[in-house]
């Protein structure tokens, strides 16, 4: 029962995609793969914007928000695995002058989900102990909450639950 929760709550997040409404033309698909291929991130999430390893990999959620509380849109992407791992990294990118900044950088993880708790962000993964199926982790969730600090984004509170409930 537990999974099933996570599995509906990260069916929320990616037909939620847009948060905030964003001012026209500042924070869109386009302009978060324009973002990753501009970036500093490896090559591997560059092609994976690109959906260069299928049509269902790859970026699978752009959600725009004030995640840094300086008045302007930033930009929440997720990267899906294209299987069972699900949602597989996040970043996030912040408005500087005209350009996309990454600020943020979450990669190589398994079947995670965000939940925004005002203007922080909140990563949720499954842990799996031994003998788990992959359709069933039995250790519960671990959470991390980040926070902008007013120059980058700090892990602000880690827990653990047995539900996914954030």
């Amino acid at each position: 029962m537990r999974f099933l929760a996570f599995l509906a709550a990260i069916a929320a997040f990616a037909v939620a995609g847009n948060g905030s409404a964003p001012a026209a033309g500042t924070c869109s698909k386009k302009a978060a793969v324009a973002a990753v291929l501009a970036s500093s991130l490896p090559q591997y999430y560059k092609d994976e914007a690109q959906h260069k390893f299928g049509p269902i990999e790859g970026l699978q959620g752009v959600t725009c928000r004030d995640a840094t509380r300086d008045g302007k849109t930033d930009m929440a992407l997720v990267f899906y695995s294209g299987g069972t791992a699900g949602d597989i990294a996040w970043v996030v990118f912040r408005r500087v002058g005209s350009e996309w900044e990454l600020a943020l950088s979450r990669l190589k993880l398994y079947k995670l989900s965000l939940a925004f708790k005002g203007s922080d962000i909140v990563e949720t993964q499954p842990v799996y102990l031994k003998g788990d199926a992959n359709c069933c982790p039995s250790g519960g969730f671990n959470h991390r909450r980040y926070h902008w600090n007013g120059s980058k984004f700090v892990l602000a509170r880690f827990w653990h639950t047995d539900t996914y409930k954030v």
